[in-house]
């Protein structure tokens, strides 16, 4: 087995645990159903200072403008996102969490974190200090390529 072909088969171990299936029952899922990107979309808007424009939302998450615009209409229709007409641009629209919303977002980065604990778990301090160093470097890296190609 190729290295590749063996980092492939972990990442998706590791994705699986980290991504909710709708199969799961709803006590494992925060009492409702969200795909990878309604996580991704309630997690940035989790971490966002203030409010996020749609675009930007886009542009994040690495889809189409109409992927992200489906997103947050999912979320805004479940009452977890509030959109707003941006004061600047009349174009654009702001996004924030609403108080259902941001209870969700913060069961998920809990979740999150509880997961991220069971893997490092699995290793000494040292091999997770190791690990985080190896790992940081390889984001670096994919960083510095996202950068160049925009």
């Amino acid at each position: 087995m190729t290295k590749e072909r063996k980092l492939l088969d972990y990442v998706h171990v590791l994705m699986r645990v980290m991504l909710v299936s709708e199969r799961t029952g709803p006590e494992h899922q925060h009492v409702i159903k969200f795909n990878a990107l309604d996580f991704h979309t309630l997690s940035m808007l989790r971490d966002a200072p203030g409010s996020l424009r749609a675009s930007d939302m886009a542009d994040q998450l690495g889809v189409a403008a109409t992927t992200a615009s489906s997103v947050i209409a999912r979320l805004v229709k479940r009452g977890f996102v509030a959109r707003a007409q941006n004061q600047v641009d009349r174009r654009a629209y702001d996004l924030t969490l609403t108080a259902d919303g941001r209870r969700i977002a913060e069961a998920i980065h809990s979740q999150d974190l509880r997961n991220m604990g069971l893997f490092l778990s699995a290793l000494t301090d040292d091999d997770q200090d190791q690990l985080l160093g190896l790992l940081g470097r390889v984001v670096g890296r994919v960083a510095m390529l996202e950068a160049r190609d925009d």
